[in-house]
């Protein structure tokens, strides 16, 4: 069973700056007015909701159904990610500029099918 609490956002933002800053982690939030619409693989220009000229900017590509967003070009990408990563976009403008080499995790790719019974196959010792 679940006991659902709720909490006013601007509560929990406050709650989440102040666990944050007892370990040194710095909070940032961000605006993200049109971050969904805007095509981050485009690099689509994101205004803010209410801004002179937003509501006439055009986007590159669109939302065709939950949870995938595709470009004018035909390139696919989920649309949470697209959405993640304009608002980084918005927060911080020159986050990619100097490449990813920096970023702490770095992705692999599996495959389900590949990965054996439970004690074979994957080991995540071999990762780094």
């Amino acid at each position: 069973n679940q006991n659902f609490v709720t909490v006013p956002h601007a509560r929990l933002i406050e709650m989440l700056e102040y666990k944050a800053a007892l370990v040194g982690i710095r909070v940032m939030v961000q605006e993200e007015s049109y971050t969904s619409v805007s095509s981050f693989l485009n690099l689509d220009p994101i205004p803010v909701y209410g801004e002179n000229g937003a509501a006439q900017v055009k986007f590159c590509g669109k939302r065709i159904k939950r949870g995938l967003y595709k470009t004018s070009s035909g390139r696919l990408i989920n649309a949470d990610v697209n959405g993640s990563y304009n608002i980084m976009r918005k927060a911080i403008p020159n986050a990619l500029c100097d490449g990813i080499e920096s970023c702490v995790v770095q992705p692999r790719r599996l495959n389900p099918l590949e990965v054996k019974a439970k004690g074979e196959g994957f080991n995540a010792s071999h990762v780094m």
